[in-house]
């Protein structure tokens, strides 16, 4: 069997797992979803939207549920799914499916095989060395410590620290999480973002496939994006909370759109933009900040594009 032909297997075991998950709380009129039409789809919709904030068009069900589709879905759906069904993402989904599988085939081989106490003993020995030696995938999810809920609204920037080797560079998926494939026992790297605090994460990964990372917010970074997108009418209050908040030496540019280069700001020519309430206002990003002493003393932004 080809790796397509087992992903697709896959996705049919997903899809078993999802009829499961909708179950639990609506009586469908089949628990076979190749089988669901009118109302029992609509129903399905609408719970994958209250429970993942996101869900999948009738045309889209038509034609990998009730057909038999040559290709897998996008990731992006196969992750939601995923999600809906009570994993991380697909690629969780997957290594649980493995193992599971594993185990069996092992229990299996062992109930019809008998070769003596010695023999097995250096047999599962052997397997055992081999298993620990082969890569294994490990899958991060990163949640915001005052919210205590995934981080999906950005992107966040991940650099792999390996000892003796070039650090490289990820980003987190639509579902605030990412995978990393590994022979370690441990895993360090930095996670960045425009709106938590950078840290430097060190965790064992020689247990657990799966792990959350806490990321604390950035009150800085917020407070800026507060103040650019914010249309109060007191302009003299907000210049002087801006004033506070940055220092008189700040480096601050702006990343002008299609690469052409950057854009300095003084202080005060900062402030001057962030108290005139303009549409591009609107659009202001922060990308990086850094601080001392309590002050913004380095700030990055760009004006995204419509």
């Amino acid at each position: 069997m080809n790796e397509l032909s087992r992903d697709l297997q896959l996705f049919q075991y997903l899809l078993e797992r999802v009829a499961l998950k909708f179950g639990q709380h609506y009586h469908p009129s089949s628990t076979n979803m190749t089988e669901w039409k009118g109302q029992d789809i609509i129903d399905f919709q609408e719970d994958l939207r209250a429970k993942t904030q996101s869900t999948v068009s009738e045309k889209w069900f038509y034609n990998y549920v009730k057909n038999s589709p040559k290709k897998l879905p996008r990731v992006d759906i196969l992750n939601l799914l995923a999600a809906y069904a009570g994993y991380q993402n697909w690629n969780a989904f997957k290594a649980d499916k493995a193992n599971k599988s594993f185990k069996k085939d092992a229990g299996s081989a062992l109930k019809k095989v008998y070769l003596g106490s010695a023999l097995l003993l250096a047999v599962i020995g052997f397997l055992a060395y081999a298993f620990s030696s082969k890569s294994r995938t490990v899958y991060f999810c990163f949640l915001d410590a005052d919210k205590k809920e995934p981080i999906t609204e950005i992107p966040i920037d991940l650099v792999i620290l390996k000892q003796g080797e070039s650090p490289t560079y990820h980003k987190t998926d639509s579902l605030g999480c990412f995978s990393w494939e590994t022979k370690a026992a441990h895993i360090r790297f930095i996670a960045k973002s425009p709106y938590h605090k950078t840290d430097t994460i060190y965790k064992s990964v020689h247990g657990d496939a799966s792990h959350q990372v806490r990321l604390r917010t950035d009150d800085y970074a917020l407070m800026l994006q507060y103040y650019a997108g914010n249309n109060q009418k007191d302009w003299k209050l907000r210049r002087a909370e801006l004033n506070k908040l940055i220092a008189d030496d700040a480096i601050i540019f702006e990343l002008l759109p299609y690469q052409i280069g950057v854009e300095l700001y003084t202080k005060k020519q900062f402030i001057n933009k962030l108290s005139v309430p303009t549409p591009t206002l609107q659009k202001l990003k922060i990308i990086e900040t850094a601080y001392r002493n309590g002050q913004v003393m380095k700030l990055k932004f760009k004006i995204a594009n419509d």
